[in-house]
């Protein structure tokens, strides 16, 4: 076994200190921002009726067959709601320290959407700048050969094993609530954190920093150990996430690789030695009021007209401040980049799909009485509450109060897919915009349309939108 990396990587010119996600990302973020620009100044005063430009069209088909009576929207009931503007307001809940210890071993915020926090410091090591010891992927304790036969997992199926001490050397050795990062968590590090190949103490290696909160921390150059022998300890890095890579051989296990012209998740061989930085939760309280549940999942009466109950997080999320999963108008599994575009429900004229489980994610996902709220359950929730800007945990978004009870729910920024472009799996303008769908679409001309409520910055409306972006779900229930 000489040297052989099965790398996915992006190699960038020397002089280039950012990592192409970055550059990709600043693009998308600017195109995205002027849309909802144009969208929040020019559509509220006048709808042309036109399509979008350079969307494609498409034929009519059957509509759906729906198990509930709302009345659909048609091209003579386009009517965007008023555009309001949400008062800003003290945060709810404090974010929280940007460093501290768990176990004696430091951490630092990364300002992260899943809370994340990060070591500042390798396994085996007392400060940044030390490389600490090197692991075979799976196994707790170093060695004087790493090879295939000798590897714990090489060729073995195995599943992520993320805290769990018998596999994991962070959890083993700094304790209980330290953990290795998955590969899902390290992509989430370098794609909304920037990394440049610096000099620190003598010892080069990767500075990452999220641009928005000016946190950062340092990787050094580790090199490998493949045999007997370490390798490249002067000018790479190489840290072991807790993914494995499943193929049909099962000798791979998901990286971060970088060096002087390149920083990106990559694919080693389990059988090679490489260095461990350890990650821990967030453990801020946001608990937001409820008033019951119903199949699991919290409600909280904002004593509306109708009566409607709102739940009290996004689908996919399991507190209030977590952005969830995102979906396409009328599909009830998640976002990805392959289905951008190809939206089933694109194009179709079709009834309001509120409760109902073959279109209505909510239903589906969470059973019971849950669906996707209605144009018409969002209006009420605008008219009949108050809207603040605040933050919540480590989330901006909006709280919504109601004005009969004082009971309020909170719609985090959770970013969004419109581009029909490679996203790198990541949702756009996490900390500026939201887009919550409704369950009306709009039929005839529009029919590739349906109403959502959007959120941009401090401004807060229900405008259309085409039904192949990836939106985030706030369920109700009757």
């Amino acid at each position: 076994m000489k040297h052989i990396f099965i790398a996915l990587t992006v190699l960038l010119s020397f002089g280039s200190m950012e990592s192409s996600a970055q550059s990709f990302l600043k693009k998308i973020t600017k195109t995205v921002g002027k849309e909802i620009e144009n969208r929040l100044t020019k559509e509220v005063e006048k709808l042309t009726g036109k399509e979008t430009e350079g969307e494609p069209q498409q034929t009519r088909q059957e509509q759906p067959v729906s198990n509930n009576t709302q009345v659909t929207q048609s091209d003579s009931q386009i009517t965007p709601s008023k555009e309001y503007r949400a008062d800003s307001i003290n945060a709810l809940v404090p974010c929280g320290p940007a460093t501290g210890k768990l176990n004696g071993y430091e951490w630092v915020d990364m300002g992260l959407p899943s809370g994340t926090l990060w070591a500042t410091y390798n396994v085996d090591a007392t400060k940044p700048e030390q490389s600490g010891k090197l692991y075979a992927w799976g196994e707790i304790s170093t060695k004087t050969n790493y090879t295939r036969e000798t590897s714990k997992y090489n060729g073995k199926e195995f599943h992520d094993f993320s805290g769990d001490a018998a596999n994991d050397i962070a959890t083993a050795k700094w304790g209980k609530g330290w953990r290795m990062p998955t590969q899902e968590e390290f992509s989430e590090l370098l794609f909304y954190c920037n990394w440049k190949y610096v000099e620190k103490g003598g010892i080069k290696g990767s500075e990452i920093t999220n641009p928005k909160t000016n946190s950062s921390i340092f990787l050094p150059v580790t090199g490998y150990m493949d045999e007997t022998k370490r390798y490249n300890t002067t000018g790479n890095g190489m840290y072991w996430t807790s993914s494995p890579h499943t193929d049909q051989w099962n000798t791979g296990a998901h990286i971060y690789q970088f060096g002087g012209a390149l920083g990106e998740m990559s694919i080693s061989e389990r059988a090679y030695g490489l260095a461990v930085r350890p990650v821990t939760d967030s453990d801020i309280n946001t608990e937001t009021p409820s008033s019951g549940e119903i199949n699991g999942h919290k409600w909280v009466d904002l004593g509306l007209p109708s009566g409607i109950k709102w739940a009290t997080c996004n689908i996919g999320a399991d507190a209030a401040d977590k952005i969830g999963n995102h979906y396409a108008w009328g599909e009830v599994s998640t976002y990805t980049d392959d289905t951008s575009g190809k939206n089933e429900m694109y194009g179709k004229n079709c009834n309001d799909i509120s409760g109902n489980s073959t279109y209505d994610v909510a239903r589906a996902e969470w059973g019971g009485t849950w669906r996707i709220p209605t144009y018409n359950e969002y209006k009420e929730l605008m008219e009949n509450c108050t809207f603040e800007w605040t933050t919540l945990g480590r989330r901006s978004g909006l709280k919504v109060t109601s004005k009969t009870n004082g009971n309020y729910i909170f719609l985090p920024l959770s970013g969004d897919f419109r581009a029909r472009t490679d996203t790198y799996g990541r949702p756009n303008d996490i900390d500026k915009s939201a887009a919550y769908w409704s369950s009306t679409p709009i039929n005839g001309t529009h029919s590739m349309n349906a109403y959502a409520f959007n959120i941009y910055e401090n401004r807060y409306i229900l405008l259309y939108y085409n039904r192949y972006c990836g939106f985030s779900i706030r369920p109700v229930s009757d």
